[in-house]
Parts: C-alpha cells; sequence; structure tokens
C-alpha cells in the first residue's frame, strides 16, 4: 500500500487517473487545480513519469497519453485500493458489536434475542415470547454479565415512553413556594414514571419538599427524549422558558428517529 503511505506516490496516481480520464488533451492547470497542488508539483510528476515510460507526451503542451507501463501501474494501484477497501469493510463489520445483558447463561455462538427493558438491551433465549430481534454471542456470558453480539437481525420490540412536562414558576414568579404541590404530588401519583428529571434550582427545591429524587438531573433537555425514547416514562420539572427546551429537543429526537414521542405540559403554578 506504498502509493497510500507515501503523499507522492499517491499523487503519481491521481495524476495518472486523471490522464486516463481525459487524454489526450490534458492540461496541466486542470490536473492542478482538481488536486489542489501547484502547476510545478504537476509538471515535476510528470517529468518523472514521462521517465519511467508511464506517460508519453504528443507535439502539443497538453497532449498526453497512458503507455501500457501506466496503464497496467493504475490499474494495478485500483486493485490494491479496492483490496483495501473491502478489508476495512469487512473489518467494520466484523468488529461492529452490539452490547446486552445477559438474561441468562450464554455460550458463544449462542444465537439470543433481544428485548429492551427498563431502557436496557437484554439477550434472552431465541424463542422468548414476542421477541423479533436476534443477534449472535462472540463470548460466555453469565446472567446479568454484558455480551457482545454480532449478526444482527430483526427490529427490537419497543413502546415508546410518555414524557409528563411540569411547569414551575420561576424565582421572580415565586418559585418553589408559588407551585401547587399538592397537584404536583398527585400528577406523580397518577402517571407513575420510570424516571423523574428536574432542571434549575426551583424544580430541585419542589422534589425536596415532595422528598422526591430525581434520576435526571445533567443535560437533562436531551436526555428525557432519548429515555422515553427507550421506552420509559419521564416526569420533568422546569420552569417556564425551560419546559420549551425541552419540547424542542423531543421534537429533534422524534424526526431524528422517525417516531413519534408524547408529551403532555401541566402547570401547578399558583399565581
Amino acid at each position: 500500500m506504498v502509493f497510500l503511505r507515501d503523499r507522492g506516490e499517491f499523487t503519481k496516481f491521481q495524476i495518472l487517473l486523471k490522464i486516463m480520464q481525459s487524454q489526450p488533451h490534458v492540461r496541466q492547470k486542470d490536473i492542478a487545480d482538481e488536486l489542489g497542488i501547484t502547476i510545478q508539483a504537476v509538471s515535476k510528476r510528470l517529468k518523472g513519469l514521462i521517465r519511467s515510460g508511464m506517460v508519453e507526451v504528443g507535439s502539443e503542451s497538453a497532449n498526453y497519453r497512458l503507455t501500457p507501463n501506466g496503464l497496467d501501474k493504475l490499474l494495478g494501484d485500483i486493485a490494491t485500493l479496492e483490496k483495501y477497501v473491502v478489508r476495512i469493510k469487512n473489518y467494520l463489520k466484523n468488529e461492529r458489536l452490539w452490547p446486552a445483558i445477559a438474561a441468562q447463561p450464554i455460550k458463544e455462538g449462542d444465537e439470543v434475542g433481544l428485548m429492551m427493558k427498563e431502557g436496557v438491551l437484554y439477550a434472552v433465549a431465541s424463542n422468548y415470547p414476542d421477541v423479533e430481534a436476534f443477534g449472535r454471542a462472540v463470548i460466555d456470558a453469565n446472567p446479568g454479565e454484558d455480551v457482545g453480539l454480532r449478526d444482527s437481525r430483526g427490529q427490537v420490540k419497543l413502546n415508546r415512553g410518555r414524557i409528563l412536562l411540569v411547569k414551575l414558576p420561576n424565582i421572580k414568579q415565586g418559585g418553589s413556594r408559588s407551585v401547587d404541590l399538592e397537584k404536583v404530588r398527585k400528577l406523580y401519583e397518577e402517571f407513575k414514571p420510570d424516571r423523574i428529571g428536574v432542571i434549575g434550582t426551583v424544580g430541585r427545591a419542589v422534589l425536596n419538599k415532595l422528598n422526591l429524587k430525581a434520576d435526571l438531573e445533567f443535560g437533562v433537555t436531551r436526555a428525557v427524549a432519548l429515555t422515553a425514547l427507550r421506552g420509559l416514562n419521564v416526569f420533568v420539572l422546569a420552569v417556564g422558558r425551560m419546559v420549551n427546551k425541552v419540547i424542542e429537543e423531543i421534537g429533534n429526537i422524534s424526526a431524528k428517529h422517525v417516531v413519534d414521542i408524547t408529551y403532555t405540559v401541566e402547570d401547578v403554578r399558583t399565581r
């Protein structure tokens, strides 16, 4: 793979390719413009290719052709490049592993089913009820251990989570003192969230008063949408303007993954 490691050799390859594409009328300026190098550099490389018998020049300065030796060199380099690309593709294909948690003892080479539970991907028996996605283990694993999977196929069944956005007053509006805490408690108990997210000091104060703890405290605007994407219901406390940012990110994630993440906004301000 010398012509890829050596910049000069790769430039020769590019010049030979350009001549083959445009011969016999090839101007040094056209080659220089396409390769992003100077005309002087092109001229130097062309002289070397002519001396080595790979390029011949006609009576005009813009009349270049590949010789049989030049064509053989070009085709050889192209073949080498193709082999290199194939090798890289195979490497990526072979090395791309999907991690999951083993739900049972797994042996290397076993085909397993894939299911999502509480936002975590699990490897289960291939005949597990309703499993529609599968992979093959690349290592032994005990229950609870991580296991790498390849040759994945199918679609992991996933119920989209819901998001309940609790709109709080900002500090100028009274902060946590202007929150209907009973309403927040009722919303929480009825929604039965899998995760609680909080943005800002007012939200933390409200959780303190309700003796609740947040699961998501940092990078929440994005984390909320991604958590719902994995099938978990999320209860989020945020002041007004941050509610809008969460909604915007929900839209971004929904569009990116071509899904419909549903959300509801509840205003718990008392004034």
